[in-house]
């Protein structure tokens, strides 16, 4: 903390006149006046992109605040769905890491950073953190700039302060990199500003390669926009050129630098409100007899996979059913995912069929086969029939003699092994 803050801090304790302490309240607005016009570079330009600075002790931050009508359109979506899908998660009893059950819209704070690197170590600095807060009638922006390095206290403060009674967070790649960031930089700070609140945490980064992994060429923020939400960037700054113009800025402090970044930044943050938007529309319609024209079968498929991962069966199980009656090229994978399912649930008899199925359509023959196989020794007790579906999986693996990574080279092996003994198991019955 510099000299003059601390000097502050002490005046109460120095048992001076009233005259000697500080001017009246009047002085005092006069020269927080005179200390802005020569504090604080450009400070018309900020105030014209709604910013304006906010002072702690002798530091001060940036603070841009921008409002949006909550039927505002951002892509396919307004801001308003918000309310409604959160309204949703209150019925839905399947355990989700989604879920907004319990929560209001309001205490959901879509945040975002700009950092001057990649790096998780203690030599990169967040210059630029925000949110978006969904009430019943707007949008509210808020993000917080760090003018210079010496401003770190006040740009903590400040943000801390605001964010005292949020209950969730909502990130792109929060958990990984944004709250930890904050977190490191916090350490240097922490005994001037409030503590870190404690969040729930939505990374819906993790749950957009969960369901477009295979599909897109990228999960980027700015690719899911542009392909999955209908929101295309114009004129956008690169986020990759962030650092250096925030570095530009520190040298000519002129606010025309960064004026690209935070824009690029509160986009980020209003397309976290509509990727939460649409990421929990799908899981609600996965659910629908009929809904091809809103949930895609892969996006279905991917959903049931994630339910498995959860460890919710039941859940997974009904909507491989689901995705295993279409048409979709999808299909065979939830066929054999399904019957998985059903063998470890012990319905062996439907295990088999589905087992079967993939046979006849050439799908996953080699999986399918040898499953099909242990079903037919360890439950059927067919031993003939055990060894014709390995010597069917081996032939299957063996056929043209293309050359094998050594996954397949193992799965050789065993299934030589595996017919080897079903030889003998069947000369001994």
């Amino acid at each position: 903390m510099a000299l003059k803050g601390k000097l502050s801090r002490l005046k109460k304790h120095m048992n001076l006149q009233p005259n000697e302490t500080s001017p009246p309240q009047n002085e005092v607005k006069e020269d927080l006046t005179v200390r802005e016009e020569e504090v604080v570079p450009f400070i018309d330009e900020w105030k014209n992109n709604a910013t304006v600075p906010k002072w702690f002790e002798d530091q001060y931050t940036l603070i841009r605040e921008v409002r949006y009508p909550i039927d505002t359109k951002h892509g396919i979506y307004h801001f308003s769905e918000l309310k409604t899908v959160v309204e949703k998660w209150q019925d839905y009893h399947i355990p989700h890491p989604l879920s907004s059950n319990g929560r209001e819209q309001n205490e959901l704070l879509f945040f975002d950073t700009e950092t001057t690197g990649l790096s998780s170590g203690a030599g990169n600095r967040i210059f630029l953190l925000g949110y978006g807060q969904v009430t019943e009638k707007e949008v509210i922006v808020r993000q917080y700039f760090l003018p210079g390095p010496e401003a770190e206290v006040a740009f903590y403060h400040h943000f801390l302060t605001d964010v005292n009674d949020m209950k969730n967070l909502v990130t792109y790649n929060g958990k990984a990199f944004d709250w930890p960031q904050v977190k490191t930089r916090h350490t240097f700070v922490r005994s001037q500003v409030p503590q870190l609140p404690k969040f729930g945490h939505y990374d819906l980064l993790h749950a957009a390669r969960r369901l477009w992994k295979e599909q897109l060429p990228s999960c980027k923020l700015s690719i899911v926009e542009s392909d999955i939400l209908g929101f295309s960037r114009v004129e956008d700054t690169p986020g990759y050129l962030a650092p250096m113009l925030y570095f530009d800025f520190l040298q000519e402090q002129d606010p025309g630098l960064v004026k690209g970044i935070i824009q690029h930044h509160e986009w980020d943050i209003l397309s976290l409100i509509t990727l939460y938007v649409h990421m929990s529309k799908l899981i609600f319609n996965a659910w629908e007899e009929d809904s091809s024209s809103s949930i895609h079968p892969v996006e279905k498929y991917e959903i049931a996979r994630w339910y498995k991962y959860l460890g919710e069966k039941e859940a997974a199980k009904k909507l491989y059913e689901s995705v295993s009656l279409t048409t979709d090229p999808i299909q065979p994978k939830a066929i054999l995912a399904l019957a998985h399912i059903k063998k470890q649930r012990k319905e062996y008899e439907e295990a088999l069929l589905l087992f079967n199925k993939l046979i006849d359509q050439n799908e996953y023959l080699i999986e399918s086969a040898i499953e099909v196989s242990k079903l037919m020794e360890h439950h059927f007790k067919e031993i003939d029939q055990a060894l014709e579906y390995s010597t069917l999986a081996y032939d299957a693996l063996t056929e043209g003699f293309v050359r094998k990574n050594k996954k397949e080279e193992k799965l050789e092996n065993e299934l030589i092994k595996r017919k080897e003994r079903l030889k003998r198991k069947k000369k001994s019955t």
